[in-house]
């Protein structure tokens, strides 16, 4: 092909290759001579600009300059086409996205055509099915008196104080203050030391063989406590220092008073509001779970890859700022470990979305300016002050799509629920 013949016009070709699940494979094909020409392009560009040796910058000839970045001009020129035709691809095959397409195999042969195979995630096609009379079974949990007297327990439990006992020796009720020294095979363990450390004789996650090396052992006294400390023997030398027991405080006036009631008659019926409350709150969960449930049983719809890892990777941010704080990070073993258990959960929960999303838009589901608007009420009601207000308004106006598709898929999920055939349990 001479550089200067010219060619007939030919157009790029575009095809679906295969579709599996989210998964679309496609080709673009770009012809021969539009590959010439904008390679012949590029060398003008970089005769130019080109510094070599023996000629004034610009003025090399053009023989020089192809032999020495003909190669360079063509990997631009490739990668310029292959950014000005995937989109034009993505639009004639009417392929929507939802990640950047990637590019797997490039195919370039002297005047042939440029061939391409790109490939895209796109979401799944939803056609739910019905969503009407999902049978769901309402159970109660009412507040008893057995539920009330637990809860009274746990309020003595969350209010009890450590006082010194007048017993000579260690009981397994004990709370124990000790100081100690570990050492293993002879040799001390530097890291495992501890003065004045708190030891509940009830609980089960005491160094394995402490607690029951410390039964007996009287106030001032120093044990030599053979234990395992990472399923490895070793012993530690303890000395008890101070030997405490935990005291509830009785359930009378004065406790409802600290509670904030008048009469112990009181904070009992505030507790069984509080407990019915809460009945009622787990109950409309777990049918609105039997609902979803339904819903993902009868909706097996394929996930974009991408888009379950970015939920997999958001889930995980979520729990180590909950878990780690803002600084720290997860070690790689441990995170990839968390990837793993996290992803069915992601997978369920992107599932959902797209099936509840389907069932807004055939049931014409809106967030309304109205309901949009009592959102941000409800928000600035917990804001104290003036600035923590705007800054409620400044997030509710930054974030107005997201709220407002959180508010629709609210919605949804009510209208599921009043169509749901509920049965009490």
């Amino acid at each position: 092909m001479g550089l200067f013949t010219r060619q007939s016009p030919d157009q790029p070709r575009f095809k679906r290759v295969k579709e599996e699940g989210c998964i679309v494979t496609f080709s673009v094909e770009v012809p021969p001579q539009e590959l010439e020409a904008e390679a012949h392009n590029e060398l003008m560009r970089i005769q130019q600009h080109a510094h070599v040796p023996g000629f004034r910058p610009g003025k090399a000839p053009m023989e020089i300059i192809q032999k020495n970045y003909s190669g360079h001009a063509m990997e631009d020129v490739v990668s310029d086409l292959i950014r000005k035709y995937v989109p034009t691809a993505l639009r004639e095959l009417k392929i929507e996205p939802v990640a950047p397409p990637r590019i797997v195999e490039v195919d370039r042969k002297a005047g042939q055509f440029l061939k391409v195979s790109v490939v895209a995630e796109t979401a799944p096609q939803v056609v739910v099915k019905p969503y009407t009379k999902i049978p769901v079974r309402r159970p109660s949990y009412p507040a008893t008196d057995d539920s009330v007297r637990q809860r009274l327990d746990e309020l003595r439990e969350s209010h009890a104080r450590l006082e010194r006992d007048d017993a000579g020796t260690v009981g397994q009720g004990h709370y124990v203050v000790v100081d100690y020294t570990a050492s293993q095979g002879g040799k001390p363990l530097r890291s495992m030391k501890g003065e004045g450390v708190l030891v509940d004789m009830s609980s089960d996650e005491n160094v394995e063989g402490l607690s029951k090396g410390l039964e007996g052992q009287g106030r001032g006294e120093t044990r030599q406590i053979p234990v395992k400390i990472g399923k490895k023997d070793a012993v530690l030398s303890v000395t008890v220092r101070e030997i405490k027991k935990k005291i509830l405080p009785p359930l009378d006036v004065d406790f409802a008073k600290d509670m904030g009631f008048a009469a112990m008659e009181e904070l009992q019926a505030a507790l069984k509001e509080a407990i019915e409350k809460e009945g009622k709150e787990r109950s409309e969960r777990e049918v609105m779970g039997q609902i979803e449930e339904a819903l993902l049983k009868a909706n097996q719809l394929p996930l974009p890859p991408s888009l379950v890892e970015a939920q997999v990777e958001s889930m995980l941010e979520r729990l180590r700022k909950q878990y780690l704080g803002p600084d720290k990070q997860w070690p790689a073993e441990e995170m990839e470990k968390l990837k793993t258990r996290l992803q069915p959960q992601a997978e369920k929960e992107l599932r959902l979305s797209y099936i509840l999303e389907s069932i807004a838009e055939r049931e014409k589901v809106a967030a309304l300016d109205s309901d949009l608007q009592a959102e941000l009420e409800k928000s600035l009601g917990s804001a104290r002050t003036e600035e923590q207000k705007e800054e409620v308004r400044k997030l509710f106006e930054d974030r107005k799509e997201t709220i407002a598709s959180l508010i629709r898929e609210r919605k949804t999920r009510l209208l599921l629920k009043e169509r749901a055939a509920i049965a009490d349990a």
